[in-house]
């Protein structure tokens, strides 16, 4: 029993380390993520002063405040260069939970760099050792993990409510499948009339956007003057979603989903070449309506 309970608990930490980490792939929650952890930090220290710190400098020179500020300005550059910067240069678009704990240490000893650097100004230059840098990184790490924690489980909250409240939209939208679609151009002229079991995608084709659509059991393919943006705001119907910058698909008539390591790969039955990808900014809506209708193939 006891062998059992352990292997559970290993194939469960095992799953969750490798399971996506998705908080941080987006520019808004990167910034997001940044001015909270920014805001939190620095009334963290200053309500709790952590560790004496109010004793490690004269004070009457300069406030505690002053003191906090310039502690939480280099997380916040330290934050800026490794979200925006160091993710980019070493390709870390797509973090799993176990990758992004080995990254928090290492924007922990950037920021370690950066604590030091403020503190040799603030301490009239005092002399860099491997102890102090060893000191100081246990101190920026106790101190950093409540703003990090608190600032991760709020956007958890954040795309937790947005997945419901797209998963109660698609089960309360009041659209009949019944109606036929009219899909017109940029000036509103109505090009096609179709009926949404028979689309299949939309693709984006610079100006213009490429209506591939089933008639008579054979693909058609119809280039309208439009954007996708105001197809999906012009068609009443719940089965159309954005799956990447240039593709919307109509979910219902997608025949299968496989789970790659980049992401989702979508196809349809009539097209077996064709291969749409889910692009990162897309993932969690894509899965909130496909598992609204059927599960996800893995």
């Amino acid at each position: 029993m006891p062998a059992t309970t352990s292997f559970m608990a290993n194939s469960f930490f095992k799953t969750v380390l490798e399971s996506r980490f998705s908080l941080l792939n987006t520019r808004a929650n990167k910034i997001i993520f940044t001015i909270i952890v920014t805001v939190i930090s620095l009334l963290f220290m200053y309500t709790f002063v952590p560790f004496n710190i109010n004793r490690w400098y004269d004070v009457s020179k300069l406030t505690l405040f002053k003191i906090f500020s310039t502690f939480s300005l280099a997380g916040t550059l330290t934050l800026l260069f490794t979200q925006f910067g160091l993710r980019k240069w070493l390709r870390l678009q797509q973090l799993t939970y176990g990758q992004y704990f080995f990254f928090f240490i290492g924007e922990i000893m950037i920021l370690t760099f950066g604590i030091l650097a403020c503190d040799w100004i603030l301490d009239n230059h005092p002399d860099f050792t491997l102890y102090n840098y060893l000191d100081t990184f246990s101190y920026v790490l106790l101190i950093a993990i409540p703003p990090y924690a608190i600032s991760l489980l709020i956007l958890f909250g954040a795309q937790q409510y947005t997945l419901a409240h797209n998963l109660s939209q698609v089960a309360t939208e009041p659209r009949q499948l019944s109606d036929n679609l009219l899909i017109g151009d940029e000036n509103g002229k109505i090009i096609l009339t179709l009926h949404p079991n028979n689309i299949l995608f939309f693709k984006s084709e610079d100006n213009y956007v490429d209506v591939h659509y089933l008639l008579g059991g054979e693909v058609k393919t119809e280039l309208i003057r439009t954007t996708l943006k105001k197809i999906e705001s012009t068609c009443n119907y719940a089965g159309l979603i954005r799956v990447h910058r240039s593709y919307t698909i109509n979910i219902r008539a997608l025949s299968s989903s496989r789970k790659t390591n980049k992401g989702y790969i979508l196809q349809f039955d009539p097209l077996p070449d064709l291969q749409i990808p889910v692009s990162a900014s897309h993932q969690k809506k894509f899965e909130a309506y496909h598992q609204s209708i059927h599960p996800i193939i893995a």
